[in-house]
């Protein structure tokens, strides 16, 4: 498994036959990215044609969920379970700040979708970040900023075993910072991810720790995905805005690679 994951959220972006064509720009764009590992999120109702569309599997790019819901059979009309994808993806985001916001979604919902990932051999991408900003400029914590993003993360792990670490990923994503154009910088970013890393150290072993993979999200691209990714301890991206441009997608997963 290469160590550093970039994903590539297409949120509501693309119609089919915009997703297609981004889905044939990117075998072309991807083909040479060697060593990080890819996920590439379609809206749900393309999911279907755009992984039949992706005839040459590179190994390192896989399909990922942007949602799913906790349970595998039933009456909930308009979900779609990790039981109903599992064949078609790797990975599932859960707990994106969007589904926070908008639909209200709680840590135990999310907690929940975790652990059906899990059960049906899909890896969860579990996002967590704060809605206004965590550190001051000389370097204080909002107390208060800082337990809703410990206690998203911490819930949102709940029950999850030592030896499943490695199939999880964390994605930080402050919410301040989400489609502004002001990312975070990325000393900000590798803080609150060693705090991250530090609150788990609370419950898991550091080994384990090891195996867990944290994204930053929020605003990466082109231009300043290199000053991410010179700081080992961020794991990889998650991408909004730039995953449906191929050129640009692409381009941030080559300086992940190559750094």
């Amino acid at each position: 498994m290469s160590r550093r994951l970039i994903v590539g959220n297409w949120k509501m972006y693309p119609t089919l036959s915009d997703a297609l064509v981004l889905t044939s720009s990117l075998k072309t764009a991807l083909e040479g990215v060697k060593g990080v590992e890819i996920a590439l999120a379609p809206p749900t109702p393309w999911l279907v044609p755009v992984v039949e569309s992706w005839h040459h599997k590179l190994e390192n790019v896989h399909f990922a969920a942007q949602d799913i819901w906790p349970h595998d059979q039933g009456a909930y009309t308009g979900q779609a379970s990790a039981f109903l994808l599992k064949n078609l993806v790797s990975y599932a985001i859960v707990g994106h700040s969007e589904r926070r916001s908008y639909v209200g979604e709680d840590n135990d919902l999310i907690n929940d979708k975790v652990h059906a990932c899990l059960r049906w051999g899909i890896k969860p991408i579990l996002c967590v970040g704060e809605t206004k900003r965590l550190l001051d400029a000389d370097g204080n914590t909002d107390s208060y900023q800082w337990s809703r993003l410990s206690i998203q993360l911490m819930e949102g792990l709940s029950g999850i075993k030592e030896e499943d670490l490695a199939k999880v990923s964390v994605a930080y994503e402050p919410v301040w910072a989400v489609g502004t154009k002001r990312p975070a910088t990325p000393e900000y970013a590798l803080e609150v991810i060693g705090r991250l890393r530090e609150k788990l150290s609370e419950k898991y072993p550091r080994r384990a720790l090891g195996e867990l993979r944290i994204l930053y999200g929020g605003d990466v691209d082109v231009q300043n995905a290199a000053g991410f990714m010179k700081y080992p301890e961020i794991d990889g991206f998650l991408l909004g805005r730039e995953a449906v441009h191929a050129r640009n997608f692409a381009k941030v997963c080559s300086t992940a690679a190559s750094l």
